[in-house]
């Protein structure tokens, strides 16, 4: 139902008036966008920069109530209907090369404006109403951005200003000065985004410094300032409630309706119901956690995020639990949503554990968009340390989805003997820091094989969105995460695709946690952005389990974001496409493999023979990686079907195997009647074949 609602909202619109570009462009690189915001009911331009951001045809963002219309390639108009709900939403283009990776943006309820470099000094500080924002960028090394606003005397002001959320690479901090002169507030580092809320001591014009933590400069040091002083939802806990029952949670926020003010309060705390059938999902471009979503208050600007569990909850007791002799009871498995309300705070559980019981311990805190470097103990009941999760370290080799470093700590631990167990949960960072909204979440379950899928573009365009060219093979890498022990084949499968696309099953073996899988476009496939859905089975414990493939963008520094759909984009012709089947059913150790392989051009002339490359993941048998003896590795262009052979090495684990093969060749498009047209010039490309499973059986045991 929400894939469902998801295809509803997704507005794919906006054609471009003209469309004469050489052919075999490279798809789009979007490297920021400007401005980062737009207040919904109205109309304004965008301004694109990138790579490869030649002849723009669509732009698709999954929102309702926005539109665009492609301006020429470097800019955009967009309409934002009255009804669209603020947040942050992921945009992408498409041109003929392909299409680009998303690129977050902002919908505001409030007035946008755009800074100029001239708002660098006091005198010159540009004026925003009040409720209002700027997107703006640091110029230079050193700059410093001034604003101003009127207020009156015990208004109550929230100060934000974001950047990493809208993928800029900006730090800012923020200080407000006062009509005197005087610095009444300044934002605390301990946030990502600062944050600052103050009632205001006069009435008269406030100014605004906004200045980058080192002072540095870049392409991408964007950020947005807002100012509001409207009621306004800022916080909730727990924000982690139980997925099939409504739950009471307490709010914070400024001027909430039926709360009497209070003088030396700025924020202000009450209780609601919340049932969770009636959230929304989360509008976050970098959500990194499952079952998030958005709780929006009526009579309330702005949005919190809540997450939903499957397993008990356990909601932190404060200020109880803050030693061993008052440590909260907790029942294994269970999920505890805690907060660290003062400096030096420290959250105590105790729990049974039998003998040899094994438990999988994973903690949220820096994931949850907080400065803050959990710490996990394990103590017994005489208060000796057993055991300390710190830091998760970065996986080995090519980067993943989930090999990045975090300062969220996570791993297992077997219990020595039957008794009672402490748990110590404390923040690294909370000798100085506190407060309603340093929240954290601990998910501690019995030890159990699980896996997680993920996808995203493939090795060839990982820095673009995926790229489905007319009549030809894509390839989507695959991620499989093993946890605590998983070591079963798990087969990926696409879940109703789109009319003219097609797609083979991938079984990625037990030994492999990385494959890719092979998407084939109908030549006459019309050229549009599509969803694309996948899914990952696999037996977990003699029970079949069901996934869905998470699907995930990749940055250059090689860290990966979920974003809220796998999307593909539908470009001009594959210029060589080859197509490849096996000539066995079944294979045994140290036999030939003799591949069919058809191949075809379309519009082009190719120079040379294409180059190919085998990829197959074998394991010998002392797990080690093996490969083919030998194999062809050139087409014969004077015929359209070749015989291509390999040797299998005779010592390997049998299984099943997926092979593919990737050509890299240089083409020169043809000559058209256009005379306007330049000559064409030879370009090198990279054409990859479906994928083929092979089933690599044992030796029989002769005498």
């Amino acid at each position: 139902m929400a894939a469902r609602r998801f295809i509803d909202c997704l507005m794919i619109l906006g054609l471009s008036l003209c469309s004469s570009v050489p052919l075999f462009a490279a798809p789009p690189e979007l490297e920021s966008l400007f401005p980062l915001s737009y207040q919904v009911g109205t109309t304004a331009d965008i301004k694109l920069k990138g790579k490869n951001l030649n002849s723009v045809r669509l732009c698709q963002v999954a929102a309702s109530g926005v539109s665009f219309k492609v301006i020429d390639d470097q800019s955009l108009q967009i309409s934002v209907d009255k009804k669209t709900p603020a947040g942050i939403y992921d945009l992408r283009v498409l041109t003929d090369g392909g299409l680009s990776q998303p690129y977050p943006f902002q919908v505001t309820g409030w007035p946008v404006l755009t800074a100029k470099e001239e708002s660098d000094q006091p005198d010159s500080a540009l004026e925003l109403s009040l409720p209002g924002g700027v997107d703006a960028r640091f110029e230079h090394t050193g700059d410093i951005d001034w604003y101003a606003f009127d207020g009156t005397k015990d208004q109550r002001v929230t100060l934000r200003c974001r950047s990493k959320s809208m993928n800029g690479s900006a730090e800012p901090l923020l200080t407000l000065i006062a009509p005197d002169g005087d610095e009444i507030a300044f934002a605390s580092d301990h946030r990502r985004e600062p944050v600052v809320h103050v009632k205001l001591p006069n009435t008269g014009t406030y100014q605004i410094k906004v200045f980058n933590r080192d002072y540095s400069s870049d392409p991408s040091a964007l950020y947005h300032l807002s100012v509001n002083s409207e009621p306004r939802l800022l916080a909730a806990f727990p924000a982690l409630i139980n997925s099939d029952q409504p739950a009471r949670i307490t709010i914070q926020g400024i001027n909430l309706p039926g709360v009497s003010q209070n003088a030396s309060q700025i924020l202000q705390q009450k209780e609601i119901t919340v049932d969770p059938q009636s959230l929304t999902a989360a509008h976050q471009h970098d959500n990194p956690l499952k079952n998030r979503f958005q709780l929006g208050v009526p009579e309330l600007e702005g949005t919190v995020s809540l997450m939903t569990t499957d397993l008990p909850l356990v909601v932190d007791q404060e200020p109880e639990n803050q030693s061993q002799k008052t440590a909260q009871l907790i029942k294994i498995p269970c999920d505890i949503a805690g907060q660290f309300l003062k400096p030096r705070d420290l959250d105590w559980y105790q729990f049974t554990a039998e003998n040899g019981q094994e438990l999988s311990i994973r903690a949220f805190g820096e994931q949850l968009d907080q400065q803050m470097d959990l710490e996990l103990s394990l103590l017994d009941s005489s208060g000796k340390l057993l055991k300390s999760l710190t830091d998760k370290a970065a996986a080995k080799g090519t980067a993943t989805p989930v090999s990045a470093t975090s300062l969220d700590p996570e791993g297992t631990w077997k219990a020595p003997k039957s008794e009672t167990y402490y748990l110590l949960v404390r923040d690294l960072y909370g000798s100085s820091l506190g407060g309603f909204d340093r929240q954290y979440r601990v998910r501690i379950e019995n030890k159990q094989p699980d896996f997680q899928a993920y996808a995203y573009p493939a090795a060839s365009d990982r820095y673009s969105g995926i790229s489905l060219h007319q009549g030809g093979h894509t390839h989507v890498a695959i991620y499989v995460d093993r946890q605590h022990g998983f070591s079963e084949p798990v087969r990926i499968q696409a879940v109703d695709l789109p009319e003219g696309l097609s797609a083979d099953e991938v079984i990625i073996p037990a030994h492999q946690s990385e494959a890719r899988f092979a998407i084939f476009t109908n030549k006459n496939t019309p050229r549009n952005i599509v969803s694309l859905s996948l899914k990952a089975v696999a037996t977990v414990q003699d029970r079949e389990i069901v996934k869905q493939v998470q699907p995930q963008t990749d940055s250059r520094s090689n860290s990966f974001q979920q974003v809220a759909t796998l999307a593909a984009g539908i470009a001009e012709p594959a210029s060589f496409s080859m197509e490849i089947k096996p000539r066995q059913g079944k294979l045994a150790l140290g036999e030939k493999v003799e591949l069919d392989v058809q191949w075809k051009s379309t519009g082009s002339e190719i120079s040379g023979n294409p180059v190919l490359k085998w990829h197959i993941d074998l394991v010998d048998a002392k797990g080690k990686q093996a490969s083919l003896i030998k194999p062809v590795t050139s087409l014969d262009l004077k015929i359209s079907e070749n015989l291509l052979t390999a040797q299998l090495p005779p010592k390997m684990q049998p299984g099943q195997y997926s092979l593919w093969l990737s050509a890299t060749l240089k083409v020169t498009p043809l000559q058209t009647d256009d005379k306007t047209q330049n000559k064409q010039k030879q370009v090198q490309i990279e054409a990859v074949s479906n994928i083929i499973t092979l089933e690599i059986q044992p030796l029989s045991n002769k005498k």
